[in-house]
């Protein structure tokens, strides 16, 4: 039976009502985070920059002009707009994150002495973000980070950073078995080590850095194919994340496949084209793979873009292997 014509166009209205109150213009704050996640950093930084200027007081775009500033590592430049954010909402346990992580960047650039003057700052600023939000995993990962790479006479510690990790797994059984798994792996216990991850694992399944974690602790024992497996499940929980296919391709070398290896190498600095260990990695397979020449230009860029960031380890590196390979700089 046909509807009468009057009837329709009320049900078309309807229709066309329904689907238009289901669509939701993007904001400027979700239009900058996908294009920082799709690395289009200046578009993203016009993007923010607009919306600060039509409203001062966006605490959010603030910090997200704060962390742009990582890439090119200009962490003064950071903590401008960072320190702008934390008076504007000073309650944001993730202002006060990416606080500390802009100070660990500017005292990897000043000398030993100054460093040093800086580590309770950084430290305060780890530890303030963890007491807003107790169970937030970037924060208490940065305060863990902190007390596991500093020294106890700067504040850190394996000691710490052990009692650190059982707090943390009241609170996290996943994070914390994770924290206590590193502790051990770096005390050469690889067993207990891999005992915790287990752990860690069965708590929270789709924990991707576990796996990362399970994987160089199987290449340790040379359980390369138990490696490839952990690895390739990291990459398939974080897609996203250049160190999923670094992890994959070091499994590769491992294996001996380096078709496989340069790939993900390859996949990982499409990523970040800045992951100055995957510029090392793909340059060693390539090297590996007599493929001299790409290994030669890579172990340049590498070399450039550590000079040009401040990584020591990766100009040192890459100027290495150059000279291992008869090129005169």
């Amino acid at each position: 039976m046909r509807l009468p014509s009057k009837i329709q166009t009320r049900l078309l209205l309807c229709l066309l009502l329904g689907l238009s109150s289901g669509l939701r213009a993007e904001t400027d704050l979700e239009k900058a985070t996908r294009l920082i996640k799709a690395r289009e950093f200046k578009e993203a930084q016009m993007v923010l920059e607009q919306t600060v200027q039509a409203d001062p007081r966006n605490a959010e775009a603030l910090a997200l002009l704060g962390e742009l500033q990582f890439p090119a590592r200009n962490p003064k430049k950071a903590l401008e707009y960072i320190d702008r954010a934390i008076q504007l909402n000073p309650a944001k346990a993730r202002y006060h994150t990416l606080r500390g992580n802009a100070l660990g960047m500017q005292a990897q650039q000043v000398n030993f002495v100054r460093a040093m003057t800086m580590v309770g700052d950084i430290r305060g600023a780890f530890e303030k973000a963890v007491q807003l939000e107790p169970g937030n995993r970037s924060a208490r990962s940065a305060l863990f980070s902190f007390y596991f790479n500093v020294p106890g006479i700067a504040g850190g510690g394996l000691d710490k950073a052990t009692v650190f990790a059982e707090q943390t797994q009241a609170l996290d059984a996943a994070l914390g078995h994770y924290f206590k798994g590193l502790v051990l792996q770096k005390q050469k216990k690889p067993g207990a080590a891999q005992a915790e991850c287990r752990l860690a694992q069965a708590a929270d399944p789709r924990f991707a850095p576990v796996y990362n974690m399970l994987g160089y602790l199987e290449l340790e024992m040379k359980q390369v194919d138990m490696a490839l497996e952990h690895f390739r499940k990291q990459v398939e929980l974080d897609p996203e994340n250049a160190n999923s296919y670094d992890s994959l391709g070091d499994g590769w070398m491992a294996k001996g496949r380096l078709d496989e290896a340069i790939n993900a190498y390859r996949k990982a600095l499409s990523l970040n084209p800045t992951f100055t260990a995957s510029m090392r990695s793909l340059g060693k397979a390539l090297e590996q793979a007599g493929r001299r020449d790409e290994a030669i230009q890579h172990y340049r860029n590498c070399a450039q873009l550590g000079a040009q960031h401040g990584i020591p380890a990766a100009v040192s590196e890459s100027k290495e292997r150059l000279k291992a390979l008869g090129v005169k700089e």
